[in-house]
């Protein structure tokens, strides 16, 4: 790239953040809907019980306002005791299932499973005609993300990366019959996505990225997670036990004899025939009007 070239492109990054700046003081009252998503796309969000009321409960109101429409699914995770998990669902039936719309699920889940359960869970909740926009619980939206998702082609998504990062991602049914599901057998958090990432490169399946200045990840430490009581840490908040099982399944291979994993910054290579996953389906008698609680089945 050129100097003068260089400087343009600064200059457009510079005026955009400067406009996205101004758009996310606009109240979300002020940004009301334009054109029906409820056939374009659908939400799912995963949750557990530390993150309730810090960034579940306005993450959840912001989605009502900004997307009244669309289908959205929430997966809870168990979390702690199960005396304690049994109190945060009746709570959590009272102050947000209870007055929820029709086209609102949740996934209600009595012990801790892995994150790849919960969005594979999320995926056979879901219509299966459109994408599913899988979001982290500590988000924060701003109003303006409606018109964003207005403009945005959803009928072009395969597996596509909001602002680089799988905590805010839309995969297509397509991908899922392509790729496959997500594998169940990580127990915890962390390396999922790129497990997920060289199985898509495998059959061929790029991952876009799309640059959204309407949603902020606000990255959450925890102190205590779902998965603690069966494995340690590792990289701060993801778990050894994903590690381990992501090691099993990819060696280390030479750039440009495998596929490039962005956050290990090296090629892996399948030790073993990768085969796409089958998603685990729900019987339409396991749900209990929106809600579904799988450890019960």
């Amino acid at each position: 790239m050129t100097p003068q070239a260089n400087l343009r492109f600064r200059l457009y990054i510079t005026a955009r953040s400067g406009v996205q700046a101004l758009r996310r003081l606009v109240p979300p009252v002020l940004v009301p809907p334009r054109r029906d998503l409820s056939r374009s796309l659908a939400i799912g969000v995963t949750t557990y019980s530390a993150r309730y009321d810090t960034y579940l409960r306005p993450l959840y109101g912001a989605l009502r306002r900004i997307f009244p429409e669309v289908p959205l699914t929430i997966a809870v995770n168990g979390h702690g005791s199960a005396e304690d998990q049994a109190r945060y669902l009746e709570r959590f039936q009272t102050e947000i299932c209870a007055g929820a719309p029709g086209h609102h699920r949740f996934v209600l889940h009595d012990q801790p499973h892995g994150l790849t359960t919960l969005w594979n869970a999320m995926l056979a909740a879901s219509p299966q005609d459109r994408p599913l926009l899988i979001l982290n619980d500590d988000l924060q939206l701003h109003g303006w993300l409606r018109r964003w998702a207005e403009a945005f082609d959803w009928s072009g998504v395969t597996l596509a990366l909001l602002n680089s990062s799988w905590s805010h991602f839309a995969i297509a049914p397509e991908t899922v019959r392509r790729v496959g599901a997500f594998d169940p057998q990580f127990p915890g958090i962390g390396f999922e996505d790129m497990d997920y990432t060289a199985r898509a490169g495998l059959q061929g399946v790029p991952i876009s990225n799309h640059l959204c200045g309407y949603l902020h990840h606000q990255d959450d430490k925890p102190t205590a997670t779902s998965f603690d009581a069966i494995s340690g840490r590792v990289w701060g908040k993801y778990t050894s036990a994903n590690q381990e099982h992501f090691a099993a399944q990819w060696e280390p291979c030479p750039e440009g004899e495998g596929v490039w994993i962005k956050q290990l910054r090296s090629a892996v290579r399948p030790r073993h025939a990768v085969a796409p996953l089958p998603l685990p389906l729900i019987p339409a008698t396991a749900w209990r009007g929106p809600l579904l609680f799988p450890d019960r089945i």
